[in-house]
């Protein structure tokens, strides 16, 4: 660690077009830049990360990067390592790049993903870090600390060298102010040096994978009976008409599914996962459902290992409503999708379901 810390900001699209040399004449002596969020697609990346490190190069002002994380499976994480890796390729680096927890609900899967991430990124040669707020490294990150380098965020009033020794950087405030950038930026203090550069020395080509090909989805819903099971997209499940869906059964011809449902009296049920089966006659474990109204459904499809991912696209109509509501795409939260299907209130009439 340095002796004295420095000033750095972190930045992302929300802070809209930065004024790079202001920044650098500002005193600022780096900046941490957020490439993208969750699965590696394209529609994902940052949209200012491009214009944002072609600056920072020009100007010679050090950097590193984070991208947010929604992983909460293997599959999930290795895209966001992927997608890390796609954008950072041919570039250099002062600081680590970072895997940033925060996202709720993600919190009991972070370590295994800060994990998966941070050694994705060391075999390929960069020094890996983890963004979490002081609560997360306190009270889910235990099995991970120490060894990466860690970024710590608490928004607190205290001397500037209070958390040196014990976190890389600190970000103290989200509400700074830094001249080049219009309205408040993250400010943190860093206590590490920055000279150093963290681009890979021989960079590791990805082992390459094998297309999938098909892959079925079966799907079955009950209102007062069981409807006849429906393959992808050939017609949809229920039997419409405001007739509400109280349990529903999926399965998979390759690799596996995850699925909840949002049920009237219960609320979101547990996660179950399924294969290449279900039972519709194990109410617990074997179908969806808890013999109330669904109300939302959550999917999201997991590809085998060593191939090509793939991922759900699932859609519902809900009662008083003739129209199916817009696609949900796995469990991506972007372009208008909540992460589910469904608006938790009105109770679904019909489903449908395939796979790309």
């Amino acid at each position: 660690m340095d002796g004295i810390s420095k000033l750095i900001i972190d930045v992302s699209y929300h802070n809209g077009v930065i004024n790079w040399e202001k920044v650098k004449a500002s005193g600022c002596a780096g900046a941490i830049l957020r490439c993208g969020y969750g699965d590696d697609i394209a529609s994902q990346d940052d949209k200012q990360w491009i214009r944002n490190l072609a600056e920072c190069e020009r100007l010679g002002i050090p950097v590193g990067v984070y991208l947010y994380s929604y992983a909460i499976c293997d599959r999930q994480a290795k895209s966001e390592l992927e997608h890390i890796l796609r954008l950072i390729k041919g570039h250099t680096f002062q600081l680590p790049i970072f895997i940033d927890v925060e996202e709720p609900g993600t919190q009991n899967y972070a370590p295994r993903c800060c994990e998966i991430v941070c050694e994705g990124l060391k075999a390929a040669g960069y020094t890996p870090g983890i963004y979490a707020s002081l609560s997360w490294f306190n009270n889910y990150l235990g099995s991970v600390r120490g060894k990466y380098v860690e970024w710590m965020a608490r928004y607190k009033n205290l001397p500037e060298d209070t958390y040196k020794g014990q976190y890389a950087i600190w970000q103290y405030a989200s509400d700074g102010q830094v001249d080049g950038v219009s309205g408040r930026v993250d400010v943190n203090h860093c206590y590490m040096e920055l000279g150093g550069s963290v681009a890979p020395a021989t960079p590791s080509k990805p082992a390459e994978k094998k297309d999938l090909g098909q892959v079925d989805i079966t799907y079955q819903a009950f209102t007062d009976r069981w409807w006849p099971p429906v393959v992808n997209k050939i017609d949809w499940a229920g039997k419409g008409d405001n007739v509400s869906i109280k349990w529903l059964a999926i399965k998979v011809s390759k690799g596996s599914i995850r699925c909840r449902v949002y049920t009237r009296k219960n609320g979101w049920l547990p996660y179950l996962t399924f294969g290449n089966s279900y039972d519709l006659n194990d109410k617990k474990n074997g179908i969806l459902g808890d013999g109330s109204e669904i109300l939302a459904v959550e999917l999201y499809y997991i590809t085998p290992e060593g191939y090509k991912y793939k991922m759900v696209h699932y859609r519902v109509s809900v009662q008083n409503n003739k129209n199916f509501y817009a696609d949900q795409v796995d469990t991506l939260k972007a372009s208008g999708m909540d992460g589910f299907a469904g608006d938790k209130k009105r109770p679904v009439d019909k489903f449908q379901a395939w796979i790309e």
